[in-house]
Order: C-alpha cells, then structure tokens, then sequence
C-alpha cells in the first residue's frame, strides 16, 4: 500500500507529519541522484517567461531535477497539480523547488477552476507547466488543455522529457512512473514547439500526430 494511502486513515496532524516526511524522503534521494549522476539538459534556453511547459505523467518525479535547475537559474514555474490527496504531497514537493502549485479540482469546481487559469495564464511573464496525460491518463495520450491555454494566452509550447537511460520503471501502474536513478547519467530534452494555431487545436489528434511521433500511444486506446 503507498505511503499516501496508509496516511489517509490518520488524524489531519499525522497525516500532514507523514507527509512532510515523504516529501523530505523524496527530496534527500532527488537531491542524491543529483549530486552523484550526470544531468544534462538540452535545450533548457527554451524555457522562457510566457512558455507553456508540457511534460508526460510518468516524468512528474523527474521534472524534481528540472525545477531544481531551474531554481538555481532564477526560473520560476506554475505546476498544475490534482486537487486530490496525492497532490498535497506534489504541491509541497514543487514548491520547495521555487515552483507555484495550481491545484486542479474535480467535480463542480473545475468550470470556475478553468475560467481563473485562463485568466492567469494569460499574466505576462507567467510560465505554466502540466503532464499532458495527467492526472489520471490514458498513458501518453496528450489532452487539449495545456494547448488550448498557450493558444488563446498567445504562448509558446515547450515539450519536456526524460530519454530513457538511468530509470526505474513502474510498468504496473498506467502511467509506467519512472524514477531516477543514482550514478547514471540523465538527460532532459527541451523542445521548442512555438504556438499552437486555431486550425491545429480544432484538428488537436492530427496535430499531436505530428509534433510527438512515436512519443504518443494513440494505438494503445483502439485509436
């Protein structure tokens, strides 16, 4: 059973202690992989003021290196998470990288949710970065939301992933979540994507088709 599910059945105090520790855990062994690998990032110039940042679910621990770096480089990034429970610990882990969690709700909630993030995601200067097969999949099948936000704010997509060298894959789980590993050599990928077009977010599936390649799974949802 993961830890978040374990902490559910504790009192509000224990649950925010457990996960205060998950969170420090992550961060010791994110910080390790860190110092003891080599990471490179390519392309990370494409990550600028008014970008919008797209990246796969299973690469939501490794985007911890990114947002590391880009601390460092004075970058700051606005993270969609999920409003649910796991997301507490994604919110507190982002933000101690200098990263602004926006929490995405369920239910009735999301109409107004979506009409702010449009607003703010039209803030000049304002980076937005979210897994595009979030936050419950299909696997690598990108929904429209990221694109149709960088169109109407006018932004540019930047395209993030984490070639697979030095990884510990989770195949049982829908998103085959990848963890870093130590004494390895990592390499994040940044590709610039420009602006997304009012004909190729009508045609959003033609056009997914030919900026990802290979990297979408459409074949694995009878597609």
């Amino acid at each position: 059973m993961k830890l978040q599910g374990i902490s559910k059945h504790f009192p509000m105090f224990m649950r925010r202690g457990t996960q205060h520790v998950v969170v420090w855990i992550w961060r010791r062994y994110i910080g390790f992989v860190a110092w003891t690998s080599k990471v490179e990032f390519q392309g990370i110039e494409n990550i600028d003021k008014n970008r919008m940042l797209g990246f796969w679910h299973e690469d939501s621990y490794c985007m911890q290196l990114l947002l590391r770096q880009l601390q460092k480089l004075e970058k700051k990034v606005h993270v969609i998470v999920t409003a649910e429970r796991r997301g507490d610990y994604i919110a507190e882990m982002v933000s101690r990288y200098g990263a602004e969690p926006m929490r995405l709700p369920d239910g009735l909630k999301m109409r107004s949710f979506l009409k702010d993030l449009k607003e703010d995601s039209k803030q000049s200067g304002l980076t937005l970065a979210a897994a595009m097969d979030g936050p419950n999949g299909p696997y690598r099948k990108p929904k429209r939301l990221l694109f149709m936000l960088a169109h109407e704010a006018e932004k540019s997509v930047v395209y993030v992933r984490f070639l697979k060298k030095g990884m510990i894959t989770f195949p049982w789980r829908w998103d085959k979540y990848r963890v870093p590993l130590p004494f390895t050599k990592l390499v994040c990928k940044i590709d610039y994507f420009g602006e997304i077009a009012k004909d190729e977010l009508k045609n959003f599936t033609e056009y997914a088709t030919r900026i990802f390649g290979e990297d979408i799974r459409w074949e694995e949802q009878g597609e």
